[in-house]
């Protein structure tokens, strides 16, 4: 699936200077793959299957392909995103003394696989300082701090494409978000119906994609949208390619999620000057500021929530405030800065082989 991590990851890999020579393995053909294809680079399958006993044969199979592959190109480092791909890439890389860098952008520890992960990698990036906080102190001097990178240019170009069922009066509440249970649409719904009762024209608008690991989560949500008063003022609109038409028509965006580890979706939507609210959680206060770029809320307050929405939406002078103050703040979270602070960490690790 492409969420947060994979479109950094695809934000990194196609923006290297040119001397750069990027080869990619993913587990499997999809978006991603051809996202990637779509940029000229390498693009090679490898399955990265369950780390479970029961899995240990298939398990085997992979480590030989990467192996077999490393042994071949032999590249300098190897730079992974996400756990699964740390423990493949990382054995095999501690086998031919090729270097790991794993960029970690999950902040809820994993008490199985952390204490192997951290000691086979010899660089960890985290994308915020909540997810710094995952790992023991013993393991920080492998940490570099790298915050996720927007293109902002492109983001602010006007779309071409228009968003036509929305009316000129609506205020719309925009959540974008994979529908996985960890980003609490739930409470975006709950919050949604209790402002939907002081104002016919507010309107909630959910933009992202099934989780296909969660089915059950999103027949929940469709029942309890489809079961609500306010029924005809839900939309679920599924995943998109360009997210710029949706941030032009809305009034806010919603992040409700539990212990998110950055929050791409804010940059992007304060970049635009929508003003957010977001749970006091993770990595969300390294980038919003509470009462300058947006309002933060206590995690899983539905009722603290829709306070914070009518808040903004019945103050035109604060949204104006907070659209400014969020289109500056967004500025330190440009594409430019993430390239150069990887390319840093990259060069660290390159020096430290010498």
């Amino acid at each position: 699936m492409l969420g947060g991590g994979e479109y950094s990851f695809l934000d990194i890999i196609s923006n290297l200077p040119d001397d750069w020579k990027v080869s990619a393995i993913v587990p499997s053909k999809g978006d991603l793959a051809e996202s990637i294809r779509k940029k000229n680079i390498e693009t090679k399958i490898i399955p990265l299957p369950p780390i479970r006993p029961w899995f240990v044969l298939h398990m085997v199979l992979s480590l030989i392909l990467f192996y077999n592959t490393f042994r071949k190109n032999f590249p300098l480092f190897i730079y992974t995103n996400g756990p699964r791909a740390t423990f493949y890439g990382g054995i095999v890389g501690k086998l031919l003394g090729i270097p790991v860098i794993w960029h970690c952008r999950i902040a809820n520890p994993d008490k199985y696989l952390d204490f192997f992960l951290t000691r086979i990698s010899r660089i960890i990036i985290v994308n915020s300082i909540a997810t710094a906080k995952r790992f023991k102190d013993n393991v920080q001097y492998k940490i570099r701090l790298v915050y996720n990178g927007i293109d902002l240019n492109w983001l602010r170009k006007d779309p071409e494409r228009k968003i036509n069922f929305v009316k000129g009066d609506w205020k719309i509440i925009l959540m974008a978000a994979r529908v996985s249970r960890w980003k609490r649409h739930d409470l975006a719904l709950s919050a949604f119906e209790i402002l939907a009762a002081t104002d016919p024209r507010i309107h909630i608008i959910f933009l992202g994609g099934q989780d296909l690991l969660e089915p059950e989560w999103w027949d929940h949500l469709q029942r309890k949208s489809d079961n609500s008063r306010f029924y005809d003022r839900i939309h679920w609109e599924g995943y998109a390619e360009d997210v710029r038409p949706w941030y032009k028509i809305a009034s806010v965006l919603l992040l409700p999620s539990e212990n998110e580890p950055f929050g791409r979706v804010l940059v992007e939507a304060m970049a635009c000057g929508i003003p957010v609210v977001a749970a006091r959680d993770g990595g969300v206060p390294e980038i919003v500021r509470h009462e300058k770029d947006g309002l933060l809320v206590s995690p899983g307050d539905a009722d603290e929530i829709a306070v914070a929405v009518h808040k903004i939406l019945s103050d035109d002078n604060l949204m104006r405030s907070f659209s400014k103050s969020a289109r500056r703040r967004a500025d330190i979270f440009d594409l430019e800065s993430l390239i150069e602070n990887i390319i840093r960490v990259f060069d660290e690790t390159l020096t430290d082989e010498k």
